[in-house]
């Protein structure tokens, strides 16, 4: 089965409220998506909309690569983009990368 990759690399001030990072979803050979989220950790409307967002972007990336390929859960993709994002957090800029078997 194939993966779905999901990297993500904070970017912005470290120190700030303000969390940015940006995303990285790939499921085969075409050029990853590319999103960009930024969101304030104490709002959590911020937080969902970042959510929705990486989970349109996964779903993006999956039909355009794996279109016969029944797509994963809401959950199991926010789930996937969200401990990417926490593994990255304090990592000074490095790139954390996790997969979802699709």
């Amino acid at each position: 089965m194939p993966d779905l990759i999901c990297a993500a690399r904070r970017t912005g001030d470290q120190e700030s409220r303000t969390e940015e990072y940006e995303l990285r979803f790939s499921a085969g050979e075409a050029p990853p998506q590319i999103l960009h989220v930024k969101y304030q950790a104490a709002r959590a409307y911020e937080i969902n909309a970042a959510l929705d967002a990486a989970t349109e972007a996964s779903r993006a990336t999956i039909s355009e690569n794996h279109p016969g390929l029944p797509q994963p859960t809401d959950e199991a993709l926010a789930q996937l983009f969200w401990r990417t994002i926490q593994a990255a957090k304090y990592e000074g800029g490095q790139t954390k990368v996790s997969t979802l078997e699709i």
